[in-house]
């Protein structure tokens, strides 16, 4: 059995924990997969290729959302991360959730501009970390050996650990 028989034998059995991964390499097979395009990258084309280290995520206009899987509704939803606005999206396809994925942007941004308000950025560079005293001690101790700032060991573990 090949692999598209086993995802399509999977999907057919509706299973609660269907990934994105396993849609997108299903309709890879079928000749559809997905790509950042244009000058800035920000709109979702359904007819090249996209690879994300970090998960299956949607991109437009310097926000992100996520894409799950509702079996129960026979939906895809998803919401803008890294805001604490919610701006949530759904579709029964993978191009219908972008569609109301950047339908959903764009109407949290006109609603900021018509009542003055700043959109929110998301991901600024900067986040608090809470950890125990002693591995905050032990990560100070080893920052200073290196000859490093906290924030430097902070952000080179990070670094090192999306890109294994």
């Amino acid at each position: 059995m090949s692999k598209k028989d086993k995802i399509v034998r999977r999907l057919l059995s509706r299973p609660s924990n269907f990934t994105f991964d396993e849609l997108t390499t299903l309709l890879g097979h079928f000749g559809y997969s997905m790509e950042a395009a244009g000058k800035t990258g920000d709109i979702m084309n359904t007819q090249k290729k996209h690879s994300n280290k970090q998960g299956n995520y949607l991109h437009y206009k310097n926000y992100d959302g996520t894409v799950e899987l509702s079996e129960e509704d026979g939906v895809f939803h998803g919401k803008v991360i890294g805001i604490r606005a919610l701006i949530s999206f759904e579709g029964d396809s993978v191009k219908a959730i972008i569609i109301d994925f950047q339908k959903a942007v764009d109407e949290y941004l006109h609603f900021c501009s018509q009542n003055g308000k700043e959109p929110e950025k998301p991901f600024k560079g900067s986040f608090n970390v809470r950890i125990g005293a002693d591995l905050h001690r032990k990560a100070a101790l080893a920052a200073t050996a290196r000859g490093v700032s906290l924030n430097t060991l902070v952000e080179d573990a990070i670094r090192y650990s999306i890109s294994v």
